[in-house]
């Protein structure tokens, strides 16, 4: 029987972008075995999908730290037999764990110092984000087999029934009844954001009778949220924040009628799961929605109008208060509510 492990150990949202491939490898082998080498923290995600069988955790801080940390993990993966392992987010330890390992087929980019301990080296750099990240990963399934899809798959991430009692008692307990719009304001400094003013703006429109509004975000980020939702007297207004682990997260989003955020995890979640999601993304070349975009939302994805049609700049001058924050005009919100409403 086929094996193949897939590598991919960084953010949620990464790790959402390269679950279109699993779909290919299995139809062109039924039989194949899929795991996944993540970090701890995708790992909810990664076991809701119900075509990777086994996901191995990569620890870089801890088990796997430094040299000793990648032997210890190329024992693991040697013990796993793989015919080949595809690395979608490059890093030597990882490739070298790889190499050690032994596995005969060896497949990532060709381009770093390192890639000669690869045995198939796919030519491609993504800094310039000439394509959608979901299609940078397809195309590391070349040396397999020629015949790549056209299109980005669909994929869909399971909810487990544990999950959907959790979640109905969270809402429940919340007094959250009937339609809701999540609101997510934090994304990790990752990407730039929008201002409180236009989060107010956002919640402000979407208020309507028989719709609730429901703040989500991490622990870190409940002093904001609660900043947030203290400017406002109505009671259809839920905060959320930090009461949520990530399988519920999804159920919550897989719920909703829609979300509305910036370039983050969430975003990927709700695509993921079919809920309609209103992004607000800079232009800049690292955060463009060109690679990085929600699949089956990008269309509802808003962009500050620019002199120029798409901003080449490798950094915003501005840092994470930048265009959106300055640029974004009112009619553009008004825009991405509609896409909801």
């Amino acid at each position: 029987m086929r094996k193949i492990l897939l590598i991919r150990t960084d953010r949620i949202g990464d790790t959402l972008l390269t679950l279109p491939v699993v779909k290919p490898i299995k139809e062109k082998w039924p039989d194949c075995k899929i795991d996944f080498l993540a970090r701890t923290y995708t790992h909810p995600i990664l076991k809701n999908v119900k075509e990777i069988g086994q996901i191995l955790n990569y620890d870089p801080e801890g088990a796997h730290s430094g040299i000793r940390g990648h032997l210890r993990l190329a024992a693991e993966i040697k013990q796993q037999e793989y015919d080949s392992a595809i690395l979608f987010y490059p890093r030597f330890g990882l490739t070298f764990a790889l190499w050690r390992a032994g596995i005969p087929r060896r497949i990532g980019t060709s381009h770093r110092w390192y890639s000669f301990l690869l045995t198939d080296r796919v030519h491609q750099s993504r800094k310039e984000c000439l394509k959608h990240e979901a299609e940078y990963n397809l195309d590391l399934l070349e040396p397999l087999f020629q015949d790549l899809p056209s299109e980005i798959p669909q994929f869909r991430l399971a909810i487990p029934e544990k999950t959907k009692r959790e979640l109905q008692a969270l809402l429940t307990a919340n007094e959250i009844i009937g339609k809701y719009i999540v609101v997510h304001p934090g994304n990790g400094d990752s990407a730039p954001n929008l201002s409180m003013d236009q989060y107010r703006t956002l919640i402000k429109q979407i208020s309507l009778p028989g719709i609730r509004v429901v703040l989500t975000g991490v622990n870190s980020e409940k002093e904001y949220n609660q900043l947030l939702r203290s400017e406002f007297t109505t009671n259809n207004i839920s905060d959320l924040t930090g009461k949520l682990n990530l399988e519920q997260m999804i159920a919550l989003l897989s719920e909703a009628c829609g979300l509305i955020t910036t370039s983050t995890g969430p975003a990927h979640i709700a695509s993921s799961v079919g809920t309609p999601v209103a992004t607000f993304y800079c232009p800049a070349i690292p955060h463009t929605p060109d690679r990085w975009g929600p699949l089956e939302n990008l269309e509802r994805v808003i962009t500050p109008k620019l002199t120029n049609s798409h901003c080449q700049m490798k950094q915003c001058p501005h840092g994470t208060q930048g265009c959106l924050a300055t640029c974004l005009q009112d009619d553009q919100i008004s825009q991405a509510l509609n896409y909801l409403l």
